[in-house]
């Protein structure tokens, strides 16, 4: 946002420029460049929407210096009471547009602009077109309300729909670009065609020209999400749809719309109709604020005139809450969009009094403890070692797919042994896994897609297991996944997984039996087998592994893991034809 220094003055009585530059960043927000004559603003990251607008720039440069503002706000324009005639207007959907107000104004002549306006518009950024478009640029930087301005004459019907775009609908926007719309996309329209995207930009085809005299003025509020996609989409960002995206308030577009009607008033325009949509009153919101919960979050004591000066001067109302002197029901200003809370008011305390007022204090207390991070140190190494051995890490969801459950052999009859989730977002995140070489699996085949032939890969994640009584278990494992076109990748893997045995505490080369061609081992329903710690499961489990391709991992005496290759059946669910060596272990028992 670039602030006009000339503009500035008028809005703001006396006011010191240098003043300004010096307390801005201080108080307020900080600034990207000072010229001569503008003061660009840094609103990168920033939720005020009011410093989007000269005037609202204007109540914080007065407040910060304690100056006074220049007249009064203009009042919303007198025909509001009227009876003047309504233009055709249709809003199909409120949500994504709740305000929607055009004035028809007839009797204009396009020529260019007064210098003064053009200055303005120079000062801020923006280049002049001509009077009737100016007036629509000069009102959204000083109000901060966007509008714009529809050549009459170029609407069917003088009808304006406000819609969703259908599919195959295409629309010539300003910038002289052919954009295909998206069925999402908000669009104003009239009763045949598209005659821009809302919020964003107008059309070609309904834009003014010197031989303008009758135009359609739109000001509006729009649903900022709808809005933001839109920009995303066409890569379109504007002055406009910023503005809309970060919130409008219909208190600040009724003031914005008859300052336009007046200003093309001035240029010999007449209003002869006008239609206003939607609710028109902004709900004003009240926040109890407490001296001893300023004292508490700012660290010094601030006195309760201070609190009410500070909140004043930026246009809050303070109300005594009984008879504390240190408790107030506070009513937000409609322009401050971005408070909600009491911690909102805070700050707008601690700013005003001045950060930089605030003593700093050493800090005092005991030193905590330092939190047992082995596990996490433990799983840095292991990665580290799996990386450099050639594997690649994935990092799937905590979920298991309905594609997985069912090549799990899981149904209505069985998937109470596994943690449902209460509020899924879809049928896809129903369930937590509790393994993750399954995961592996589809990771393989979504890579086989892009014709990847040659996968090792591996993920250090937690698995969830219901228990009986209480919360499910969670627990880390270690899970790798191979398939490199041999006849025999479980050779690899098991190789792979003794070069990284360093790593692995109190477990050696003895606890893998190295030869694949194995007699499967003794089998019993504790924690034999791959997937551990679910006895009632590992007999169901056991078919999806090759019968003689099968190997246990233990530390010691216990098994806390397997290595093997996965049976073809189970691996024609994903449509994978080669071979596929899986391991998992449990990590919790290794550290």
């Amino acid at each position: 946002m670039k602030v006009s220094k000339s503009w500035l003055k008028e809005l703001v009585d006396k006011v010191s420029i240098k003043e300004v530059e010096r307390l801005l960043p201080l108080r307020t927000i900080g600034t990207k460049e000072i010229t001569e004559d503008f003061i660009e603003l840094d609103m990168k990251g920033y939720n005020r929407a009011d410093l989007l607008s000269m005037r609202g720039i204007a109540k914080e440069v007065a407040a910060i210096t304690g100056s006074d503002l220049v007249g009064r706000e203009p009042l919303t324009y007198e025909v509001y009471s009227n009876k003047i005639p309504t233009t055709p207007v249709k809003v199909e959907d409120e949500k994504l547009c709740p305000v929607y107000c055009i004035a028809k104004i007839e009797g204009l002549k396009s020529g260019p602009s007064k210098s003064e306006w053009i200055k303005k518009l120079n000062d801020s950024g923006m280049r002049t077109v001509n009077n009737i478009a100016d007036i629509t640029n000069l009102i959204m930087l000083e109000f901060g309300q966007p509008m714009h301005s529809f050549d009459a004459e170029k609407i069917t019907d003088e009808t304006l729909v406000v819609r969703l775009a259908s599919q195959g609908e295409t629309l010539q926007t300003l910038d002289g670009k052919n954009r295909k719309l998206d069925e999402s996309d908000l669009l104003i329209a009239d009763s045949e065609k598209p005659l821009g995207i809302a919020g964003v930009m107008g059309g070609k085809e309904s834009e003014t020209s010197d031989t303008t005299t009758i135009i359609f003025l739109e000001a509006a509020i729009f649903d900022p999400k709808s809005i933001r996609k839109s920009v995303q989409r066409h890569s379109l960002p504007s002055e406009a749809s910023k503005r809309f995206q970060h919130g409008l308030t219909k208190t600040n577009l009724l003031k914005a719309l008859s300052a336009a009607i007046k200003m093309y008033e001035e240029l010999g325009g007449k209003l002869t109709a006008i239609t206003l949509t939607g609710d028109l009153e902004d709900k004003i919101k009240k926040i109890t604020l407490t001296q001893e919960k300023v004292n508490e979050l700012i660290g010094i004591d601030i006195s309760p005139k201070v609190i009410e000066d500070s909140l004043k001067s930026l246009g809050f109302i303070l109300v005594s809450k009984g008879d504390s002197l240190g408790a107030w029901e506070v009513s937000v200003p409609y322009w401050r969009l971005d408070i909600d809370i009491e911690e909102d008011l805070i700050e707008e305390v601690a700013r005003m009094f001045g950060y930089e007022k605030i003593p700093a204090k050493e800090l005092k207390g005991e030193i905590p403890q330092k939190i047992d991070q082995s596990l996490f140190e433990f799983i840095y190494k292991l990665k580290s070692a799996l990386a450099e051995a050639g594997l690649t890490e994935v990092q799937t969801y905590s979920f298991s797919s309905t594609k997985v459950l069912d090549a799990l052999g899981f149904d209505e009859s069985n998937k109470d042994a596994i943690v449902k989730i209460a509020n899924p977002i879809s049928s896809e995140t129903e369930y937590l896994r509790e393994f993750i070489w399954p995961n592996l699996v589809e990771v393989i085949e979504k890579n086989m897609k892009q014709d990847f032939t040659d996968i090792a890969i591996f993920e250090i994640g937690k698995v969830y297991l219901s228990q009986k009584k209480g919360s499910p278990k969670e627990s880390y494992r270690l899970a790798m996944a191979l398939m490199n076109g041999t006849d025999n990748p479980i050779e690899e893997l098991i190789h792979i997984v003794k070069n990284t045995l360093s790593v692995i505490p109190n477990v050696s080369e003895e606890s893998l039996d190295s030869n694949h061609e194995i007699s499967r081992s003794t089998r019993n329903d504790k924690n034999d087998g791959l997937p551990i710690e679910k006895g009632e499961l590992m007999k169901e489990l056991e078919t999806l592994f090759h019968p003689k391709r099968y190997a246990n991992i233990k530390t010691g005496d216990k098994i806390i893991g397997g290595v093997a290759e996965v049976h073809p059946r189970f691996l024609n669910n994903f449509g994978i034809e080669k071979r596929v060596a899986i391991l998992e272990i449990s990590l919790d028992s290794l550290i």
